[in-house]
């Protein structure tokens, strides 16, 4: 057995809360743990292919990957595309700017940030500021002690590169993209739109959606951040739009 059912989204989208949502349903096998991120090679969670398979073995008829690093890291999409062609994707995506800030306030708080053997950074701007030399720098791809792309704040919110890479080598319907803001505002929408997409019952899911790794609250980012950000996204959700062919809801 082997997955079908991929989730991606940056992180701090609201890939956990989905993931628990399809854990409910009793047509779905989610994986445990949630991303073996064994499709990427700079962050393998489980290593041994054989492990890896043996996380899918059900008779269900959807087996799931929720590794949310298959969405930024570049080599992931052709990988899935000779071994599954005939998968189906799951996307959450969440306000670009809103996003970049809560991956920095994730990797402060869990100490990935904090102390880097490279430097210390205190402050979400510097953070922005360095990103493109981070980005150049053949020693901080070397020596950074987590995830290469959760440094990224920016460039890993790109999402118009990431779903085009996706889209250029599947077929559009295999994808069903959404928004934390439609996950949390319009669950009874954002539930029947995941079963017609995957020809499930939609009263497997249950009525409402799981809300799932809140985060404390934080002062918000200021001018500066914001304007960092709005040179860097520039009209970044009106192309995803257009990619996606809806208007999403980016109110959060």
């Amino acid at each position: 057995m082997h997955p079908n059912l991929f989730v991606l989204g940056a992180g701090k989208c609201g890939t956990t809360s989905l993931y628990h949502l399809l854990e409910r349903h009793s047509d779905i096998h989610v994986c445990v743990p949630k991303e073996p991120s064994f499709f990427c090679r700079q962050f393998q969670v489980v290593k041994n292919p054989i492990d890896y398979f043996k996380l899918f073995d059900s008779n269900l008829k959807y087996r799931v990957d929720s590794s949310h690093v298959y969405f930024s890291n570049p080599e992931t999409a052709p990988v899935l595309r000779d071994l599954f062609p005939e998968a189906k994707f799951l996307v959450i995506l969440r306000q670009p700017k809103a996003r970049s800030y809560s991956l920095y306030q994730h990797m402060r708080r869990h100490y990935h940030e904090d102390g880097h053997p490279l430097e210390l950074i205190d402050s979400f701007v510097e953070a922005l500021r360095l990103e493109g030399e981070r980005f150049q720098s053949p020693d901080f791809l070397s020596m950074c002690r987590h995830y290469f792309w959760n440094f990224m704040y920016m460039r890993s919110s790109q999402y118009d590169e990431q779903l085009a890479r996706y889209f250029e080598i599947f077929q559009r319907e295999r994808f069903l993209v959404m928004t934390l803001a439609e996950f949390e505002r319009s669950p009874a929408l954002i539930i029947r739109a995941i079963a017609d997409f995957l020809d499930i019952d939609p009263d497997g899911f249950g009525r409402q959606v799981p809300i799932t790794n809140v985060a404390p609250s934080y002062s918000p980012f200021d001018s500066e951040c914001d304007a960092l950000m709005g040179a860097h996204f520039g009209n970044l959700t009106a192309r995803v739009d257009q990619l996606v062919g809806r208007p999403l809801d980016w109110s959060r």
